[in-house]
């Protein structure tokens, strides 16, 4: 591939502190500044000239393969996510080239923050975005049965080359009840590789001056965090990522992945698209019944009780968490809402830009004693990626949006969309993977975040970034290798469980089973906490006998026999 077509690339959402891969859900989106990006383009450009001779960023690029049949078009997009806040589509240079060279603009749609109100609205009044990305499952079938989503199978004979990319299998997963495909994926794995971008975090120069003690079951990590409290006491010993959802506790999640062999924080996880059961032969049984959810409670319990984390660890911002983090402010921290690519890059930069010897390192997974290191999974991947694009009745040419689209998820596209345009940090392309030239090993690092590189990037090619990204760092020094992607090829890669076998586990709200499911989710939203707080390890153990008796009453057994059948269902698919 030539270096004037279409290129980009990073790895399940690297560059930017965009997503969010995979896999896992969630990214910072902190505040900047339109100068500041602006700024920093104007660095870059003029670095990238002067490393270039002649080179201008999108300058003389004929449109070959499938950028040839993006038709141009503007369209407006919502994103239905509480978290998400969409910078300008104008000022990103991935952006600009997109506009400049395929006549294709996107309009971002603000949540500001109540992202179900607002798309509740937006149904009643009959005005929906052109496009919405949201989770797979129940929104999107009840958008689809009121008629209120397009069918692209249309456009498939056109456009081959999505199937191509996507995968038959993925496809088919994701057709709706009458057959049809109306989703275009995100962080799809058309692959056997496994993607993720959760895990722990440990501060460098603490770490340096308390020894540099193993940190492998959670004995190890209990013993350096009483060091850390004695020696530093300004620090918090360890944190957690901020509870979603109301439910949704990461502390909980992540140590029960270290429990026992084969966990993952979606086993216990009530949240949307999660699993909320215990996979045990061919049967999803109760999580409260689960040893290793008692075994995980036992440890959060003694942890706080020990004062050892944070007293509003249940109820601090991703913001607040992120201000400490990025004033080294906590010596271990873990989290499975993509914190390697998100807030824990955002701070692990800033750190190490003011002191190369200080910032984060990530490190294996801690579990208990006895656990397998091989088999601790601190978050789940399915090959069906993160959520999915629907293009809306409302959309005035939604052939249009499908071939921008068409073309997003393409290895052509990813690049552009994930390294930015060619000319600015790569001017070759040698067999998929740009060459980063003088101003990409140079980069400031907080500059190049501002550019915000892999924004609007909805349509993520995880196994075709990952494996390029991956070879990409192979032709960098070692001063200017990324941060994320060693993390993830050493560490959150390797311990993520490919989970595509229980997808669609989420009942339809109004079902019996979806209210069900609703108490049982507000009932955990009360237990967890409890048991975080507990005086004792006998309360611990009584308030969870207790919850396993309630969570009976409320018919939690219903909901887990509906999920069964779901999930044999799903794997007679995937097996054919």
């Amino acid at each position: 591939m030539q270096s004037n077509k279409i290129g980009q690339l990073l790895f399940t959402g690297v560059l930017a502190t965009s997503l969010l891969s995979a896999c896992v859900k969630g990214s910072n989106n902190a505040a900047y500044t339109p100068e500041e990006s602006s700024d920093a383009l104007a660095n870059f450009r003029s670095v990238a000239k002067a490393a270039t001779a002649d080179a201008d960023v999108g300058q003389n690029v004929s449109l070959e393969g499938v950028a040839a049949k993006v038709k141009p078009v503007s369209f407006t997009t919502f994103v239905n996510y509480d978290w998400y806040t969409a910078p300008t589509w104008e000022g990103r240079p991935q952006s600009q080239w997109i506009t400049d060279h395929l006549g294709v603009t996107l309009i971002p749609l603000q949540s500001n923050g109540a992202a179900a109100q607002k798309l509740n609205a937006m149904i009643v009044s009959n005005e929906l975005p052109d496009v919405l990305v949201m989770d797979r499952g129940k929104d999107v079938e009840r958008l689809q049965k009121a008629g209120k989503l397009v069918a692209i199978d249309p456009y498939l004979e056109k456009y081959p080359e999505f199937i191509q990319t996507v995968g038959e299998e993925t496809i088919n997963m994701l057709r709706s009840e009458d057959g049809k495909l109306y989703q275009i994926p995100n962080w799809y794995i058309n692959g056997d590789s496994g993607n993720g971008n959760a895990g722990y975090l440990v501060e460098k120069k603490t770490y340096k001056a308390l020894g540099s003690p193993k940190l492998l079951t959670w004995d190890d990590l209990e013993l350096y965090l009483k060091q850390v409290k004695e020696n530093f006491p300004e620090l918090v010993p360890i944190d957690f990522g901020e509870t979603r959802d109301g439910a949704d506790v990461q502390m909980m999640g992540l140590l029960y992945s270290g429990a026992a062999n084969d966990r993952m924080p979606g086993f216990i996880s009530p949240g949307s698209g999660q699993i909320f059961g215990v996979p045990t032969g061919f049967e999803l049984t109760s999580i409260y019944k689960d040893p290793a959810f008692k075994e995980s409670a036992l440890y959060a319990s003694r942890l706080f009780r020990e004062e050892l984390t944070s007293p509003d660890l249940l109820t601090q911002t991703r913001d607040q968490i992120l201000e400490k983090l990025k004033t080294g402010k906590i010596a271990v921290f873990g989290a499975y809402d993509a914190v390697v690519e998100g807030i824990g890059r955002e701070a692990n930069n800033q750190l190490s830009a003011k002191d190369p010897a200080d910032g984060y390192e990530v490190i294996w997974p801690v579990h208990k004693a006895g656990v397998d290191k091989t088999k601790v999974f601190t978050t789940g991947y399915s090959t069906l990626g993160w959520n999915v694009n629907v293009i809306t009745t409302n959309a005035k040419d939604p052939e249009a949006i499908f071939s921008y689209m068409n073309w997003a998820t393409s290895p052509e596209g990813q690049r552009v969309l994930f390294f930015g345009p060619p000319g600015l940090f790569y001017d070759e392309v040698e067999k998929g993977v740009p060459i980063p030239n003088a101003a990409y090993i140079n980069r400031d690092l907080k500059k190049y975040d501002l550019l915000k590189i892999g924004e609007f990037n909805w349509y993520g090619n995880t196994s075709y970034i990952d494996a390029v990204k991956a070879q990409r760092e192979k032709l960098l020094p070692s001063q200017a290798q990324d941060w994320t992607t060693n993390a993830q090829v050493n560490f959150t890669f390797k311990t993520s469980k490919n989970i595509t076998e229980f997808s669609n586990l989420d009942p339809a709200p109004g079902s019996e089973e979806g209210i069900i499911l609703q108490r049982l989710k507000e009932q955990y939203a009360q237990v967890v906490p409890k048991v975080i707080f507990a005086q004792s390890d006998e309360e611990v153990e009584r308030l969870i006998e207790e919850a396993d008796k309630e969570a009976v009453h409320i018919g939690y057994d219903k909901v887990l026999k509906w999920k069964t059948a779901v999930w044999r269902n799903n794997l007679k698919k995937l097996k054919g």
